[in-house]
């Protein structure tokens, strides 16, 4: 699934659409509709903030002038173009505004009704539906799109269309539990506010994806420019699953599904086709070329593959196969949402020999079919993107397990591990030159993350205390009702993990020690597991796992680093750090040379994390009285507690 690199320019943008730099482009008001007052109770009304505005019915459309309004009927469709945007307003209880070629028409409105229903059939492009909540009577949303059916009641929600994709996405913007479903394929499926699923034209919704303030941002870009890429690609990391035939114990009997390379990302589901190419297909566990490892025999067989499970964005596919038979006896083929074929590749090697079957492509993969006469799979690999992985040794035919660990893999992200949600799930978008998301300056000015969190996954609130040793005492003020939470936001590039954090703390004491205890003080900190996937089921510290520290003093702001395992520590030599004091307390940003953890980054690794901040409110005292993190379940001694950071692809 794909969607939305954020340019530079869109603070200015937006700025002049605050000031109506254009006839074509109206200022809205406070709901974000054309500022017109005296609405009759239960009137349907569609407002043009744009030119590509339209009513009408059948193949009969009528343009509304800018800034006008429209009388709109049951059953009469109001639509927009790809540049036009307009508000469709049911009555007081529902709005919706619809962008880039979307269409909606009101099939019914009960405004009268014990419960109000209405019922909204939507098509392509965006349409944001927000509806109020009534404390007297209940209303009830239905909404038929192109997938799916989405029922809501007192919430704010978007649909999005990704037609080249054949995807929708549902996106609760603002739901509570139990306001917001979406039925597909005979399931239904519940969303709150931050997570998205997607549709398709076959099978259930999606799992779960967390959007944060990635799909807002991205909607507020929508609104008055075409983002270069889609809503998937900003909420979806590349697939990265790599499964051979050694983990199957059983084959399933044919026709029935099973899971295979069950990942952190989900798993890619086969079937062994009943029919085969001919009838009376084959399919067993052999060791086809003498590696020790069980191989799957097939003989005139059809692997079917579903990556629909599969959490991320399938692109690239490798598929090893060893060939028994003449060339040109075997292929692959990769199909998109609704079954058409998106591309194909022949098993072209003779008999003996061993090929990877590799497909790229810009659109996404739901399915794929592997046809074999006489040959062995091997495994596969859904791959990032870059070149193909091979997934054997041609020469001396290891199994995949083996070739895991030697040169021929390449391309293999670092960690595609990703812990438990509830510890934090964050993203790190790559900065720089070649960026559109620009550069960041450690400078103690934090315009530059202002930006960027416009353009990204934003900033992340915490305040959840998981230490507590003194979390009530206040200074300077002993009757201050709130003292300490926290803001953060993380970047990268390939020479350092950049980090700031804005701080509201009523009181700064910091460590006036001169070793690298900084957090027996007022100091923000990072726990990082630097080698996710070795040690991802590991509760015990390894080397890989390190604290930072940072001193928030406006003259001599410096960092510490900790190996955990050992508690050894140090001075982070050549990082930089700026601190600027705020009117609530302090913001810091400080930029870490990756090669002074001793790590290499990569584009779509993924790496442990926890943000924390300590606080001591006893001035002339070294103490370490309250944290809090961006887990709940914070434990500096345990991994398995910290949350995960995703590296982003540059855009």
């Amino acid at each position: 699934m794909t969607p939305g690199k954020f340019l530079r320019a869109w603070p200015v943008l937006w700025l002049c659409l605050l000031s109506a730099c254009t006839t074509n482009n109206v200022v809205l008001g406070p709901d974000q509709t054309v500022y017109q007052e005296g609405l009759p109770e239960n009137q349907m009304v569609v407002e043009a903030a744009r030119d590509g505005v339209f009513i009408g019915q059948g193949d009969q459309r009528q343009a509304i002038p800018v800034l006008q309004q429209a009388p709109l009927a049951i059953e009469q469709l109001a639509a927009v173009d790809v540049e036009g945007r307009a508000n469709v307003r049911v009555g007081s209880q529902l709005a919706v505004e619809l962008l880039k070629a979307s269409e909606i028409r009101i099939e019914e409105y009960l405004p009268e009704a014990e419960t109000v229903n209405l019922d909204v059939w939507q098509s392509g492009g965006i349409a944001i539906f927000d509806l109020a909540e009534d404390p007297d009577r209940q209303q009830r949303l239905t909404v038929q799109t192109a997938y799916s059916i989405v029922q809501a009641t007192g919430t704010r929600f978007a649909v999005i269309t990704e037609a080249e994709n054949a995807v929708e996405w549902i996106v609760a913007l603002e739901a509570k539990a139990g306001d917001l479903q979406v039925t597909a394929g005979d399931t239904t499926e519940t969303l709150t506010t931050g997570e998205a699923r997607w549709v398709t034209p076959a099978g259930a919704p999606g799992p779960i994806i967390l959007a944060g303030k990635n799909a807002e941002a991205w909607i507020g870009q929508a609104r008055n420019s075409d983002p270069e890429v889609q809503l998937s690609e900003l909420l979806l990391a590349p697939a990265n699953i790599l499964a051979d035939t050694g983990s199957i114990g059983n084959l399933a009997p044919p026709g029935t599904p099973f899971e295979f390379g069950r990942d952190t990302q989900g798993a890619v589901m086969l079937t062994f086709d009943a029919q085969g190419i001919y009838g009376n297909p084959g399919y067993t566990l052999e060791d086809c070329n003498s590696d020790g490892v069980q191989d799957v025999a097939i003989v005139n067989g059809i692997v079917d593959m579903d990556f629909n499970t599969v959490q991320a964005r399938v692109q690239a596919l490798d598929v090893g196969v060893f060939n028994r038979m003449d060339a040109g006896n075997g292929s692959l083929h990769v199909l998109d949402a609704v079954g058409d074929e998106v591309g194909r590749t022949m098993l072209d090697v003779g008999p003996g020999e061993i090929q990877t079957l590799s497909l790229r492509d810009q659109k996404y993969f739901h399915q794929a079919r592997l046809v074999l006469g006489n040959a062995c799979f091997l495994g596969l690999s859904l791959t990032p993107p870059g070149e193909t992985r091979d997934l054997v040794d041609e020469v001396q035919a290891r199994p995949i397990t083996e070739n895991l660990q030697s040169g021929a893999v390449v391309n293999v992200l670092q960690s595609a591990a990703t812990r438990s949600t509830e510890n934090g799930n964050f993203q790190a978008p790559f900065v720089g030159a070649n960026s559109s998301v620009g550069t960041i300056d450690i400078d103690g000015n934090p315009d530059d993350w202002d930006t960027l969190a416009e353009n990204s996954f934003g900033w992340t609130t915490f305040s959840t205390i998981t230490h507590d040793e003194g979390c009530a005492n206040r200074f300077p003020d002993a009757d201050s009702l709130t003292d300490l939470n926290g803001r953060m936001q993380l970047a990268f590039n390939d020479e350092f993990l950049y980090v700031a954090f804005m701080v509201n703390d009523d009181g700064l004491v910091t460590y006036s020690g001169g070793d690298e205890r900084l957090f027996l003080g007022d100091s923000p900190q990072l726990l990082l597991d630097l080698d996710l996937n070795s040690d991802f089921d590991d509760a015990q510290l390894s080397a890989d796992d390190v604290q930072i520290d940072f001193l928030p003093d406006t003259t001599a702001p410096r960092a510490a680093f900790w190996q955990l395992s050992s508690l050894a520590s140090r001075p982070f030599v050549n990082a930089s750090v700026a601190v600027t004091l705020t009117d609530s307390g302090y913001f810091l940003e400080a930029a870490l040379p990756w090669q002074g953890m001793g790590f290499t980054p990569r584009q779509g690794d993924r790496i442990g994390v926890v943000v924390s901040v300590s606080d001591n409110d006893t001035p002339g005292s070294s103490a370490q009285q309250c944290i809090i993190s961006t887990s709940p379940a914070r434990d500096w001694q345990n991994p398995g507690t910290w949350g995960t950071v995703l590296l982003m692809p540059v855009r």
